[in-house]
Formats: structure tokens, C-alpha cells, sequence
């Protein structure tokens, strides 16, 4: 799974479609609905541009508004489609991979 989008989830049942490590990162005040974007969740998974590409122009996403996405790491080109699509994101790591670092690491190991 690359990632899995759930439309219009009630604000009391977030936490029914994330793993309980993100509760913690939850913000007090949400709209009563929104959608959701999951991706791989562990700190060693690092959510690459062309998979957050993939997911926001699928066609679920069509008329969406109040889009979060939860994933384990980011990296900097993500983050950027993100923010440019006003979309907020949540993850584990904070660490600043680019696409480009992240598989030249793969390549080498």
C-alpha cells in the first residue's frame, strides 16, 4: 500500500484510520469532517514527491477540501506539493530528505 485515502471521516473517528503513535500529534481544533491520506507510517518511511503526486490527483481527491495527510517522513519536495495545495501534514520524523538523498541512500545499502 502506497496509500490509502478515506473521504469526509468524522472528527471523533480520526483516530479509528491512523496508528495510535500520531494521536499524540493531533491538533485540539479540526473541522468536523475531513479527509484523510495515509501513507506508509513508520519512522523509516519516507514518503517520496512522486507518491504524494500519485495520491493528490487521484480522482477521490476531486471536490475535497480539508485534506491531512499522515505518513513517517516527508521529504522536501512532498512537503512543497503539500503546502502548495494548502494540504496539512503530519508525520513521525521530521528529518529533511530530498527525493534525490533519499535514493541515493537506497542505491548504496
Amino acid at each position: 500500500m502506497k496509500y490509502k485515502i478515506y473521504k469526509e471521516v468524522l472528527k471523533n473517528k480520526i483516530k479509528s484510520y491512523i496508528p495510535p503513535r500520531y494521536f499524540c500529534k493531533l491538533p485540539v481544533s479540526w473541522p468536523e469532517k475531513i479527509t484523510i491520506i495515509v501513507f506508509k507510517t513508520d519512522r523509516n518511511n519516507v514518503v517520496l514527491s512522486n507518491t504524494v503526486e500519485a495520491a493528490l490527483s487521484n480522482e477521490d481527491l476531486n471536490n475535497q477540501i480539508n485534506i491531512v495527510v499522515f505518513g513517517g517522513c516527508f521529504t522536501i519536495e512532498s512537503i512543497q506539493l503539500l503546502r502548495d495545495r494548502d494540504i496539512s501534514y503530519i508525520s513521525i520524523s521530521d528529518f529533511l530528505w530530498t527525493d534525490e538523498s533519499y535514493k541515493q541512500i537506497l542505491m548504496n545499502s
